[in-house]
């Protein structure tokens, strides 16, 4: 059953079977009963699900690893036929609606399935008993990671056995770190699809486009993670990136060149909070060795520096000393202990790195 509802989709039909075998649930879930249950609507931007009566029309998102877009939810919001939205995904994402979309409600999953657990009808009364059970113990899964480390019903991230639950989990922390007044953001990884959540603040004196980043990604091969931290500029509004925006992000990576690396942040950590301290390890460098000649990456950008040899050049043949993506970003690593760590470690350990990185900028 586990394997069954790991996929959206397969959620979505066990929903219409049991509408099919006994639509009466749907009044305490909507508000109303509806005449036909459809599955990947046309007429409804291809919703999951499509709910009719003669008066009322509702539309039903199933969201599991996958998040709503914001143009997906507009899509939705703009349908001439003005349905009742509705989202339904585990407990943890009860805020992936946008705060300002009066018109969606949240349905969370366990309790969405679980309304035919005493439908009239046996065969729908049986599958919605045992899909609810594998949903509310997804929800308490996820529940107990971010349950405070040491606690009694606290589990480490590595617990968590199902692909999508990294997803979930990386868009509570991103959540729970804006709600401390940092810019945040929770995706996965461009070409390799693996979890991560990301956070800013500001360089000194500066507006969102030159900042600090502290960020965690999952591992795809093995359970862990780890801890990406240091330079992440961008074009200013209406700008293009240019040698100006490249020079200045190089510029004050180098300039910190003793603070991004593992050593220095782990020593940092240890004194301000040693039990988070404790998570980290690196039994190599913290950051690539040097390759190539970066000037011209600075002057030119990669599309118009290629290699003598006429090759498109990119971070893989010509890099600065530091991790990171295209020409703006400048990061060390270090590794977290998943066996040990919980959501909520993951937070606060964004949250620390942010306040080093501020701390060790020049000038401070």
């Amino acid at each position: 059953m586990g394997r069954l509802l790991a996929q959206e989709t397969n959620i979505s039909d066990v929903v219409q079977f049991l509408s099919d075998r006994d639509p009466s649930p749907w009044a305490d879930l909507v508000g109303f009963v509806p005449d036909t249950v459809s599955r990947e609507a046309r007429d409804a931007n291809h919703a999951d699900l499509l709910l009719s009566s003669a008066a009322r029309r509702a539309v039903i998102e199933v969201k599991l690893g996958h998040s709503m877009s914001a143009e997906q939810q507009k899509k939705y919001e703009v349908l001439a036929s003005q349905p009742d939205l509705y989202l339904a995904a585990l407990s943890f994402d009860a805020g992936r609606v946008d705060a300002d979309a009066a018109r969606w409600r949240f349905l969370c999953l366990s309790d969405f399935v679980g309304a035919w657990e005493d439908s009239s009808d046996e065969s729908a009364r049986v599958l919605a008993r045992e899909a609810a059970a594998v949903l509310r113990s997804w929800d308490n899964s996820i529940a107990r990671v971010f349950a405070r480390r040491g606690a009694e019903d606290s589990q480490p991230l590595s617990s968590l056995d199902q692909k999508f639950f990294a997803r979930v989990v990386t868009r509570r922390v991103a959540s729970d770190i804006a709600e401390r007044g940092r810019r945040a953001w929770a995706g996965v990884t461009s070409g390799g699809g693996l979890p991560l959540v990301q956070a800013w603040t500001n360089v000194r004196g500066e507006t969102d486009e030159r900042a600090f980043i502290a960020e965690i990604r999952w591992w795809e091969t093995k359970p862990g993670g780890e801890l990406r931290f240091g330079v992440d500029f961008k074009p200013r509004p209406g700008g293009v990136e240019d040698e100006v925006v490249r020079r200045a992000a190089y510029d004050l990576a180098m300039s910190m060149d003793a603070d991004l690396e593992y050593a220095s942040l782990k020593a940092a950590i240890t004194e301000s909070r040693p039990d988070l301290a404790t998570l980290l390890r690196r039994d190599r460098p913290s950051r690539p060795k040097s390759k190539g000649d970066w000037e011209p990456v600075i002057t030119h950008g990669f599309a118009n520096a290629p290699l003598l040899d006429g090759r498109k050049n990119n971070r893989q043949r010509t890099a600065p000393g530091f991790y990171g993506d295209g020409a703006l970003r400048f990061q060390a690593i270090a590794e977290i202990d998943f066996g040990t760590a919980t959501a909520r470690d993951l937070v606060d350990l964004i949250e620390v790195t942010l306040t080093y990185l501020t701390s060790r900028q020049p000038g401070s």
